[in-house]
């Protein structure tokens, strides 16, 4: 394959990955809980995008584990899990959200999305219920005010419509040039 092709794909590879929500998978983030107490069972939380924005998706992935008797840490599936978001100032009413487990591969992890009305410090709650009982942890996370611009939708955009430009500007000449043995001219 020629280097203009391979140039072409390596430019919207890099427009897929200036976009966040294009190349980021859920899961993961800035660690709020690491292995805190609730109740019988032990927490870790995560919060993404860093740092929060108003009028943004925000997103918490929380994994729910227990420790046996032995004192094995294992994940816990089929909990139910609930994210309450509260804005601190009271400039937003406060939402529930019932967390859904990620899949069934990562055992133990589940998520929540909202989008954030309002700037400021806001308190979230994480509530777990289970067979072996309930518990519940609160942390603060600070949103920024809002984007005047999403810069890195803009700069993907752009950056595809290059990648498109080259794609293009690199086809073969038609079929009928080369039955009639035209060759293109030297680059």
């Amino acid at each position: 394959m020629n280097r203009l092709m391979w140039l072409a794909r390596g430019v919207l590879a890099a427009a897929i990955c200036c976009i966040p929500s294009l190349a980021a998978a859920h899961g993961g983030g800035t660690p709020q809980i690491t292995d805190l107490p609730a109740g019988p069972y032990r927490l870790f939380a995560w919060t993404s995008p860093d740092p929060w924005r108003a009028e943004s998706a925000a997103h918490i992935t929380v994994a729910v584990t227990r420790v046996d008797d032995q004192g094995q840490t294992f994940p816990v599936a089929g909990a139910a899990v609930r994210v309450a978001l509260a804005a601190a100032d009271g400039a937003a009413q406060r939402v529930e959200l019932a967390a859904t487990p990620v899949s069934a591969v990562a055992t133990g992890f589940y998520e929540a999305d909202h989008l954030l009305p309002a700037a400021g410090p806001w308190e979230v709650s994480v509530q777990v219920e289970g067979e072996a009982g309930k518990g519940m942890v609160s942390f603060a996370v600070h949103a920024e005010p809002a984007a005047a611009v999403n810069w890195p939708l803009w700069i993907g955009a752009a950056v595809a419509l290059l990648a498109l430009a080259g794609i293009l500007g690199t086809r073969r000449p038609p079929l009928a040039a080369k039955v009639a043995g035209v060759r293109p001219a030297p680059h």
